[in-house]
């Protein structure tokens, strides 16, 4: 069905990812996954709030081509590793699900990640995310965490 002629209502759109310098994020969590990515944040990333672009020039499966969507998807679970309130070397706080809802089908190489994390004061927390893609915001992510002292 088509509702363009009523479409809006979300985030204002963030400027393009081709504007914005990128960050080093390997430098805070190490790994393959993490050096992969290219991350251009908006700002300097905050304890609990950090909006970014990221990308990869990695296939999903080495040697497949994936669907748009899977490769957007592929990259939100990086939301929760952008916005860090504690070290991650002092602190863990992995997400154990993610849960989107999408309003439109994203576009392009690029995820926004609009992202706050929160953590509470008996072991669990939550990241939320407005999702972009280079044309505006396209729904939400929400991860919910479990914060543990590492051992």
């Amino acid at each position: 069905m088509d509702t363009g002629s009523v479409a809006g209502g979300g985030a204002e759109r963030l400027p393009a990812p081709g504007t914005l310098a990128s960050w080093p994020m390997d430098a805070q969590w190490p790994g393959g996954y993490i050096a992969s990515l290219d991350v251009r944040p908006l700002a300097p990333p905050q304890p609990g709030r950090t909006t970014a672009w990221v990308s990869t020039g990695l296939d999903l499966v080495a040697g497949e081509t994936a669907s748009p969507l899977a490769s957007y998807v592929a990259l939100v679970d990086t939301a929760n590793g952008i916005a860090v309130r504690q070290s991650p070397e002092e602190w863990m706080f992995p997400n154990v699900d993610l849960t989107l809802h999408l309003h439109r089908a994203p576009r392009g190489r690029w995820t926004g990640l609009d992202t706050t994390v929160v953590f509470g004061p008996t072991g669990q927390g939550i990241t939320s995310t407005v999702l972009h893609d280079v044309d505006g915001p396209v729904g939400h992510a929400q991860q919910l965490l479990t914060v543990r002292p590492q051992p």
